[in-house]
């Protein structure tokens, strides 16, 4: 049967099946690693194509959570926290230094 003979609607790309069945999306992991800065440089740099030059609507998505779900970590408690821990810090630094 020739190329011809095929029946479009039928007929499935590489690329559809690829972009259908994300074979090429990284696990959101790999994605939260990206964002922190922490993916050795050949990683990165696939992770970055994908995002930027395929425009992924799904890691695209999944990047736009991770994103929301960090701003939301930085509450004024964890904040709070985070001041007590350092004037604690302070504090026991300076009881050893008298």
């Amino acid at each position: 049967m020739k190329g011809d003979d095929v029946d479009p609607d039928l007929a499935l790309t590489v690329a559809a099946v690829w972009r259908q069945e994300r074979i090429s999306c990284p696990h959101p992991n790999v994605l939260q690693s990206h964002l922190q800065g922490s993916l050795p440089a050949g990683a990165a740099e696939f992770v970055a194509f994908h995002l930027r030059d395929s425009s992924c609507p799904y890691c695209n998505a999944v990047v736009d959570d991770l994103r929301a779900q960090d701003a939301g970590a930085r509450t004024p408690q964890l904040e709070d926290l985070r001041d007590r821990l350092l004037r604690s810090t302070a504090a026991a630094l300076r009881q050893t230094r008298a």
